[in-house]
């Protein structure tokens, strides 16, 4: 959307998300804004409206029963293009501006609208209060004032929510390192075991350092702070991007390990934190040799409760301190140390990114109805010098499992893009982002490097994502989608319902499109359960203003299927096999 490539519009939403207040839960002090509202006007229906970059959400609603509406259609999208005044729709039959406008057309049938926009010290507005009746109105001054004291007062308890919000993140924050705290932490491992018990396995790291008291009394206690800074440091760089570091004592860490994840990766990602963390400190002049012993622990297998986890590897760390310091121990029998196939592998694929052995075959998706070409998705691919041409099931789960999963992701976004760029006009381009984790740092800024090198259209990209992009900080979640939104782009969720949460992704966060797991595709033609499934599937998401891409469509008979029931995008091997862009140059046989 337009809207969404100005930098006024990223500054105004970056202001609103800095308010921490989208999607949160009711707050009766709102509630109270919107009652008054409604009771003091004698309107039906009275609204604390923000804008997002492509929808308008409620934080407080008397008489309407939704919590959002697309922003293309909100009266409030008007509103606040005039930040210093209200604006009031008298009779929305006779403003061309809204005549047809589906939320006057139909439900809640809108014929009279005022709205004061909700303005933030930096003079961004926010958002509305908004009072609507479904019957031609008029709106004194008197009442313009009134309604711009309610405004006022929402952005009150706006600042008020702010406030709070940081102060909660600043209780699961350790203050030294900023790093999760053991109350963050505890959270996460939640969310993480949740995860662990529909499949996902995961895993945890409890690290200590092996000579810090004797740092501190050698050095002082503002060496041994820098000495932690330090070591948090090194291990948020080292550590897989899907992954959680935490600070939970005085020198003990603990890094959670997202899935995929198995007792060889784990014990891989071990030796790498061993190897980075335990080098030499340079503080002040002075070299200072920390050393760290490491345990670890699997779940489901060990355990499936936090406090259980932490200790089966706090029990693995004690075996690891008895076996002499300076060493892994995984909980069971064995003692890990570095895995030299591992690392051969590993190796392997870091000098694949290097020497672009990598290359892109990409999918079409069509027109169900038509059958014409909407658009490509990107399939990484490696062509190994002895092994052939190698799929990516079969080193991604490495790439993740070893940390190369950033400058895996970077390769293949900003190749997609700049092959895209070449696309025929009109035509999407989709970056699975799967092995990167949402919540990193970098994703944004790597997105907005691909495509300002790149030259693409941000709105031809597509981004997809699946269920565990968010597993144990969905906060830092949203907050980079809502960024990637800014940018222009589209965010798709993979593989839908086939995991625990994908309903709760849906209501959460700011999802364009949607891919049905192709599972439910195969079963269409014999499956009375998938075809009710998928039907049930396809209305939902266009209720929520969310289009549905089915993929693994292999026969006409299940494409016809999809068209009936409303699916109007497919993709699958009835129409074509991933190939080289028809106007990219293949890569060479030889690698």
């Amino acid at each position: 959307m337009a809207h969404s490539n100005s930098g006024r519009e990223i500054e105004r939403l970056a202001t609103l998300y800095d308010y921490r207040i989208l999607d949160s839960d009711f707050d009766q002090q709102f509630n109270n804004l919107t009652e008054i509202a409604s009771a003091h006007f004698g309107m039906p229906i009275a609204l604390v409206s923000l804008i997002d970059a492509d929808r308008q959400w409620f934080k407080a609603m008397v008489g309407l029963d939704v919590r959002q509406t697309p922003r293309r259609i909100a009266f409030c999208s008007h509103t606040i293009a005039n930040a210093g005044q209200v604006m009031v729709v008298e009779d929305a039959y006779g403003d061309p501006r809204f005549d047809a406008n589906p939320l006057v057309t139909g439900a809640p049938h809108i014929r009279f609208y005022a709205g004061a926009p909700i303005v933030a010290e930096d003079g961004a507005a926010l958002g509305t209060v908004c009072v609507i009746d479904r019957v031609p109105r008029q709106f004194t001054g008197a009442d313009c004032a009134m309604l711009q004291r309610l405004a006022e007062n929402a952005r009150s308890l706006m600042e008020l929510h702010r406030r709070n919000s940081l102060l909660r993140e600043a209780a699961r924050s350790d203050s030294l390192t900023g790093l999760l705290n053991r109350r963050g932490l505890e959270k996460a491992i939640e969310h993480v075991l949740a995860a662990a018990l529909a499949g996902k396995t995961c895993g945890l790291l409890y690290l200590d350092l092996d000579r810090f008291k004797h740092i501190n009394d050698t050095h002082g206690h503002d060496a041994g702070d820098q000495v932690l800074k330090e070591v948090a440091r090194r291990l948020q760089s080292v550590v897989r991007q899907t992954d959680l570091v935490a600070r939970i004592g005085g020198d003990e860490f603990v890094v959670l390990l997202a899935h995929p994840v198995d007792h060889g990766a784990l014990g891989q990602v071990a030796s790498r934190v061993l190897a980075v963390c335990g080098r030499p400190i340079t503080i002040d002049g002075t070299v200072i040799e920390p050393g760290l012993s490491i345990g670890g622990a699997l779940a489901p297998r060990d355990a499936v409760v936090a406090d259980d986890l932490l200790r089966e590897a706090d029990r693995a760390l004690y075996i690891a301190k008895r076996g002499g310091r300076g060493r892994v121990a995984i909980a069971g029998p064995r003692v890990v140390g570095p895995v030299d196939r591992a690392a051969a592998r590993e190796s392997e694929l870091e000098q694949a990114i290097d020497r672009d052995e990598l290359f892109l075959e990409w999918q079409s998706c069509h027109d169900l109805p038509s059958g014409r070409v909407l658009g490509y998705e990107a399939l990484v691919r490696w062509r190994h010098p002895q092994a052939g041409v190698i799929a990516p099931v079969n080193f991604v789960p490495l790439a993740e499992a070893c940390g190369l999963s950033g400058r895996l992701d970077a390769w293949v976004l900003f190749n997609a893009c700049r092959q895209g760029a070449t696309a025929p006009a009109g035509q999407r381009l989709s970056v699975n982002m799967s092995a990167l984790s949402i919540t990193s740092g970098l994703v944004v800024p790597m997105v907005r490097s691909a495509l300002d090198r790149s030259g693409l259209d941000p709105r031809r990209l597509v981004l997809e994502i699946t269920e565990s992009a968010a597993i144990g900080n969905e906060d830092k979640a949203l907050e980079h989608m809502r960024q990637l939104k800014a940018l222009g782009i589209k965010l798709a969720l993979d593989d839908f319902g086939t995991g625990y949460a994908s309903l709760a992704y849906l209501q959460r966060y700011p999802i364009d499109l949607v891919k049905l797991d192709q599972k439910f595709v195969a079963g269409l033609a014999t499956d009375p359960r998938a075809q009710r499934l998928t039907q049930g599937i396809i209305h939902l998401a266009r209720l929520l203003d969310i289009a549905v891409i089915a993929e693994g469509i292999e026969t006409t008979t299940q494409a016809d299927l999809l068209r009936k029931n409303g699916c109007r995008m497919g993709q699958g091997y009835l129409w074509a096999r991933p190939s080289v862009l028809p106007w990219v140059e293949p890569p060479p046989a030889g690698g």
